[in-house]
């Protein structure tokens, strides 16, 4: 099977999961299955920027995760977490013969796409509280993977003018406008039919998602390309690791949720 079968039996097979989870799993398994989910981000994100001793930092991720989906206070979580995982870096770098130089980057590294992580669950939850929150999000998905099939096949089809060759060298300008109109459709179309959002008002927060989502997407192709990797994992075949399918979902579900939780 090529590429392209693996992915979408993949996405196939995922779809009905991640659709049972928001919609028929209630508080607090929700919140727990996000927190667990996280957590596996986590660590393949610790694997993906080689930070020594990774399994360490994990189950310090893990417990933070806990506090975060808890109730804890995200942004003291986040801090916490910090202050744990410096003190590891400087306990291994005091120990180790290694040059300390790469564990440093690796934990920027983490330590960044970590704030992505963390914007994204608080938002999924507190959408997740609030009356139309699970069809906002809902939407904000089907929008998000709508654009990123519409810039794929118009890139391959029509793609001539390179968007971000430094960073990844295959994405184009024509890929952009395809995947923003596909996207923005998709999501006003459903906010508008499921929970009444005024057409201009979804057209308007699905162009903050999908723009958003390809900032997403290059920002974590700008990671896997400072540490050298293709793939950030191998869990999803046909689509890499995880953070190779929720990158764009990061910053763009909480983003188009916080202006439209503004504007209620």
């Amino acid at each position: 099977m090529n590429e392209l079968g693996k992915r979408i039996l993949t996405a196939v097979l995922l779809l009905p999961l991640v659709v049972a989870w928001l919609f028929w799993v209630p508080s607090p398994w929700f919140d727990w299955l996000l927190g667990a989910f996280a957590t596996l981000a986590t660590v393949e994100l610790l694997f993906l920027v080689n930070m020594p001793a990774p399994w360490a930092f994990a189950v310090c991720a893990g417990l933070f995760w806990g506090m975060v989906v808890t109730g804890g206070d995200p942004l003291l979580a986040f801090f916490l977490l910090m202050f744990v995982w410096i003190i590891a870096f400087l306990v291994y770098t005091s120990i180790s013969t290694s040059p300390a130089s790469g564990s440093f980057t690796a934990l920027a590294y983490a330590q960044w796409m970590l704030l992505w992580l963390l914007f994204f669950v608080w938002g999924v939850q507190r959408l997740h509280a609030v009356n139309g929150g699970i069809l906002f999000i809902a939407g904000a998905c089907a929008g998000v993977w709508a654009s990123d099939i519409a810039a794929y096949f118009v890139g391959r089809r029509f793609g001539r003018t390179r968007l971000c060759p430094t960073i990844s060298p295959s994405k184009t300008v024509e890929g952009l406008v395809g995947g923003v109109l596909g996207g923005v459709t998709i999501a006003a179309l459903v906010w508008h039919g499921a929970i009444a959002m005024p057409v201009f008002r979804a057209i308007g927060i699905g162009l903050v998602l999908t723009l958003t989502g390809v900032i997403g997407d290059l920002g974590e192709s700008a990671l896997k390309r400072a540490v050298g990797a293709k793939d950030s994992g191998r869990l999803l075949p046909g689509h890499g690791g995880l953070l190779d399918r929720i990158d764009a979902l990061l910053p763009a579900v909480p983003a188009a949720g916080l202006i439209w939780l503004a504007l209620q």
